[in-house]
């Protein structure tokens, strides 16, 4: 059922490893050799020294050394800009900016920008799949052309970058656009592997996964796909309690136990189904203000082949659902938009069912 997984890797990159240390890099190629039009007036880097309310990120950016990049008027920038009270919320101040490494804060502001200017209009308002845009945070120094991506949207409720809310739009500057963020969007910097094995309450999906890859070699892995630091990957996680509750209504022992007990394949059907995926490849990663009253394909495959899809209901877009075929419910989100560098993570209080086992 999961031979599609096989077509996920990217030619000619190399893995991140999930320890790595973010660099940011200020002169970046695909910005310093784009010409704006008419560059007059202020710049982002302008408009950030004297507007008062971005004072706590004007001192991060100083002291990083962006802002000769943010200033340059040949560049084509969008700076996704927390005000103080962005800042406020994240638990920034001046006085923790000066605490801050400064290699750190170049990379937490690099990721904040993307190098074109974007007026909001032309933030993208499709769900599935979610427009992905390179930030400048370069993560690694030997693949120059790799920038990690950040995720704007706009939906009907407003628009978001990743799943932060945008609070102010289309503030334009020579060079490019400022929109000004709810709170700091922050790079992620562990697969979702790592993110997996650092939960509490995942054993189960640990054992699940184990089970499931029982005479699998590569990427034909769930463990190597959810280690692999380049796919966009939307996983639905049942917690613990989710796994426990899933195994009793099966009338089977609520126990780790049972699922090494289980077939490969079924456990490999079950856990392929809670990844969305696009003809089979999953390709984009979807946090809770890009869900949809709808359905989507998953990994298992697409609805041509037979495959039942999940089905969402963001009737309520605080708080989302998601549903498998032959659950009698729909399953919460209990704990949304865990970020990784390779995807995103929904943990849910169900397995999610496409047949019954």
């Amino acid at each position: 059922m999961l031979s599609s997984i096989k077509n996920i890797t990217r030619s000619g990159l190399l893995l991140l490893a999930a320890t790595a240390v973010f660099t940011a890099c200020n002169k970046v190629p695909e910005v310093e050799d784009i010409k704006p039009s008419t560059p007059s007036g202020q710049s982002i880097a302008d408009i950030i020294n004297t507007d008062a309310n971005y004072s706590i990120l004007k001192a991060a950016a100083t002291k990083a050394g962006v802002l000769g990049v943010w200033g340059n008027v040949n560049n084509k920038l969008t700076l996704f800009a927390p005000d103080n009270a962005a800042m406020t919320r994240s638990g920034i101040s001046e006085a923790v900016v000066g605490g801050m490494p400064a290699a750190q804060l170049a990379a937490i502001l690099s990721y904040h920008v993307v190098p074109q200017a974007i007026p909001s209009a032309a933030i993208p308002t499709l769900p599935y799949p979610n427009i992905q845009m390179p930030s400048m945070l370069q993560p690694l120094a030997t693949q120059p052309l790799f920038k990690m991506p950040i995720f704007p949207s706009r939906r009907t409720a407003g628009a978001y970058v990743n799943n932060i809310p945008l609070t102010g739009f289309d503030k334009q500057a020579a060079n490019g656009y400022i929109h000004t963020t709810y709170a700091l969007v922050m790079p992620p910097q562990a697969t979702l592997k790592t993110l997996i094995a650092g939960a509490n309450d995942l054993s189960f999906l640990r054992a699940a996964i184990a089970r499931a890859d029982e005479g699998s070699t590569g990427l034909s892995r769930i463990d190597s796909l959810l280690n692999y630091a380049f796919p966009n990957i939307t996983l639905f996680a049942p917690t613990d309690d989710a796994f426990k509750a899933g195994l009793t209504m099966l009338g089977l022992p609520p126990a780790i136990e049972t699922i090494n007990a289980l077939p490969v394949q079924t456990v490999r059907g079950i856990l392929a189904y809670h990844i969305l995926a696009i003809n089979g490849t999953p390709t984009f990663r979807v946090f809770t203000p890009n869900m949809y009253s709808g359905t989507a394909e998953t990994l298992l495959g697409p609805a041509s082949t037979g495959m039942p899809p999940l089905t969402f209901d963001a009737t309520n877009p605080l708080a989302p659902t998601v549903k498998g075929r032959v659950n009698p419910s729909a399953s919460n989100i209990v704990t949304r938009d865990i970020h990784g560098v390779n995807g995103v993570i929904h943990k849910i209080d169900q397995i999610l069912l496409p047949f019954m086992p």
